[in-house]
């Protein structure tokens, strides 16, 4: 009797089951460097848009202000929307910008721009800005020695507000002036 070996019959399927396991860690490692490449971009693109906010953000605080969207201003204080205002003020071109005293008769802000002297009154509301606020800053231009009037507000004006700036030649800056920064 013939003697068979075995180990010719064991040879080709490990060497099938081994080409399997290779192509099969092939595949794998090539999806794992596929999602790994994916992954590397997603965090690079990450970064590069934080990097350029950041960017941005400070190029703004370099120019003497940041452009806080409504509901942040809407949560100012009184005098933070002064100083904000002074600032987006100052680097819209006013020169000698400064805030008056607490108790200011009408104007919170005087700043002047190629010779004009501007009296400013500034008015962080929730409701309709009144003829009242027209009416502070028109009445306080010459006890502040200022040549222009503008009230500016992260509001809106009333009609008769409205009307009575019109006729004194006074510069309303609403909620949707200040969202364009048109001072």
């Amino acid at each position: 009797m013939s003697r068979r070996s075995t180990d010719g019959d064991l040879a080709f399927p490990v060497l099938i089951l081994l080409v399997a396991v290779a192509w099969a860690h092939k595949v794998l490692m090539s999806k794992v460097e596929h999602y790994a490449l994916l992954a590397g971009f997603a965090v690079g693109t990450s970064f590069v848009i934080v990097l350029i906010t950041k960017l941005v953000m400070r190029a703004r605080r370099w120019r003497g202000y940041r452009s806080p969207d409504l509901l942040e201003i809407d949560n100012m204080t009184g005098l933070e929307f002064e100083r904000y205002v002074a600032s987006m003020l100052r680097s819209h071109g006013y020169t000698h910008v400064r805030l008056t005293e607490e108790y200011d008769l009408g104007v919170d802000i005087i700043a002047e721009k190629q010779g004009i002297k501007w009296g400013i009154q500034v008015k962080r509301y929730s409701g309709l800005v009144k003829a009242d606020a027209v009416r502070q800053v028109v009445t306080a231009l010459k006890f502040y020695k200022c040549d222009q009037s503008m009230v500016v507000t992260n509001s809106y004006f009333s009609n008769v507000a409205k009307r009575l700036a019109d006729s004194n030649d006074c510069v309303v800056i609403d909620r949707d002036k200040l969202r364009n920064v048109t001072i």
